[in-house]
């Protein structure tokens, strides 16, 4: 079949829907090119334009039945690329944000679980710093860091006197810095490689 036997486009997708075959060779072999020219203006790459026509293409054969031959015409199948290139940037739009999102979450869980571990490390190291106090010294530091009592009222409550409370505390905060500080220094080391 060639383009000679077709007058115009109504008859080659009239001649099409009839069941020529020919005739839709005889459309793909007309526009292919321009098609193709108009797609690679805004796809990255020849072979994405060339894919990009091969859906317009097959698109038309899946909707042969519904095409209308009257109003069928070339700026139809320019508006069929366009809408594919739309389509296709849509795409790529949705699946950037999407591993945007992705790895912002993973990173912010990664970050979070880091958080976590050390927070309970810090926690447990705390913990055993305090257990090795001696008791006095151990109920006054629980009372003012854990707590939140003020030097006279952890007097008042231990009936003691406040600079009893101040030597106490001071005591307990000598211990506590001094086991934590290995700790400090592991969880900062930590948190600039992870």
């Amino acid at each position: 079949m060639t383009k000679a036997k077709f007058q115009n486009d109504i008859a080659i997708i009239q001649a099409w829907q009839a069941g020529d075959t020919g005739a839709f060779e005889v459309l793909y072999q007309k526009y292919w090119r321009k098609l193709y020219v108009f797609a690679r203006r805004t796809t990255p790459s020849a072979e994405d334009a060339q894919d990009l026509i091969q859906d317009v293409f097959a698109q038309l054969l899946t909707q042969k039945e519904q095409i209308d031959a009257n109003v069928f015409s070339e700026s139809y199948l320019f508006a069929m690329v366009r809408n594919k290139l739309l389509d296709k940037i849509r795409k790529q739009y949705v699946r950037e944000d999407y591993v945007k999102i992705i790895r912002q979450t993973s990173t912010d869980a990664d970050f979070s679980t880091q958080q976590t571990i050390l927070t309970n490390d810090l926690d447990n190291h705390l913990h055993q710093a305090v257990n090795i106090l001696p008791e006095k010294c151990k109920e006054v530091f629980q009372l003012s860091r854990f707590e939140q009592l003020t030097i006279d009222q952890i007097a008042q409550k231990l009936q003691i006197s406040p600079q009893t409370v101040k030597n106490q505390l001071s005591k307990a905060l000598q211990v506590v810095r001094f086991r934590l500080r290995e700790f400090a220094t592991l969880g900062l080391f930590l948190s600039t490689f992870f």
